[in-house]
């Protein structure tokens, strides 16, 4: 049996909103540890500076991928609707409020002295905070989102949102740190304290997903869904080979310090942990199943409702 065929995978969300749910994480994670930086690192350094750059720009592209998996541009204003019992209005929200405080922090630190004054660092900080919060609900929101979807027992965990809370951490640390490489001044003294950072979160990932699989293999309804994604080469090599070891590996090497290219090194290890994140949330994505049910010893797929006829079929051919 095709369950691509018979309704049983979902086939609506695919890579639009796979790549939309990536950027929203890196937007929400850069723009985290750019709020963490600036209250216990250095207020000016690059990885701040260089967190805030990273942070609107790219939820706005991300939701250029939304209006695009929408279809038309008119369903965009509909989004928020209802956010009392719609958790797409309710994210719709969330993410526009973490964009709007995003955007003000960059400006303000970038464009304007108020980093230099005592007022205007407690207005940052302010700033700061309500913006790192806003922008943890944003990464736990898209999980959230899957999770509202009850058809999916797959999405349907507490787990989910946890996964892409820290896989957006992830991607987020890995994102400033390309983007130190790129235009950092003195980027190689301040790559090891990166790479320490992005070991430590690269690990609980690992913890975090395997968790996660743990998870739904035992438990029925989503079982048939770890093991759909435990088949995927893409997910088990691209994602926990390319996407989380060889870039813990990189990031070890580059602690030691004994290698004269380390910088390049972890330069590619960032690289391949961003395609490995989009490629986890694609996994999940299209390995979201409805529960097979097994009654009496036998196996019953549940089925999606099958679309619409076309209007005319069914009627008469022409004499």
């Amino acid at each position: 049996m095709n369950p691509k065929a018979n309704g049983q995978l979902q086939t609506e969300w695919g890579w639009l909103i796979a790549i939309y749910l990536f950027l929203g994480g890196i937007g929400g994670g850069a723009y985290t540890i750019a709020a963490l930086n600036w209250f216990v690192g250095d207020r000016a350094g690059e990885s701040t500076r260089i967190g805030l750059w990273i942070g609107f720009p790219a939820l706005l592209i991300g939701s250029i991928f939304l209006f695009a998996d929408l279809g038309s541009p008119t369903k965009a204003f509909l989004a928020a609707m209802k956010p009392g019992s719609s958790w797409i209005a309710r994210g719709t929200l969330i993410i526009s409020t973490f964009m709007a405080l995003s955007l003000v922090h960059l400006v303000l630190i970038e464009f304007t002295d108020m980093a230099q004054t005592e007022g205007g660092v407690t207005l940052l900080n302010v700033i700061a905070i309500v913006g790192a919060a806003f922008a943890i609900m944003t990464m736990a929101y898209t999980g959230i989102l899957l999770g509202a979807s009850k058809g999916i027992p797959f999405w349907r965990t507490g787990a989910v949102p946890v996964v892409f809370v820290v896989s957006a951490l992830v991607t987020g640390h890995f994102t400033i740190m390309l983007g130190m490489l790129l235009f950092g001044g003195e980027a190689a003294g301040a790559m090891k304290t990166m790479a320490i950072e992005a070991t430590v979160l690269v690990v609980l990932e690992v913890l975090v997903i395997l968790f996660f699989l743990q998870a739904a293999f035992k438990l029925p309804d989503p079982r048939d869904s770890a093991q759909r994604i435990l088949r995927k080469p893409s997910f088990i090599v691209g994602y926990f080979v390319f996407g989380l070891a060889i870039p813990l590996v990189l990031m070890l090497v580059l602690l030691r310090g004994d290698s004269a290219n380390a910088i390049a090194l972890a330069g590619l290890g960032a690289a391949l942990g961003l395609i490995g994140g989009l490629i986890l949330r694609q996994a999940v994505l299209v390995c979201g199943a409805l529960p097979t049910l097994n009654i009496g010893g036998f196996e019953f797929r549940r089925i999606a409702r099958p679309k619409d006829p076309k209007a005319g079929i069914g009627q008469r051919p022409p004499q």
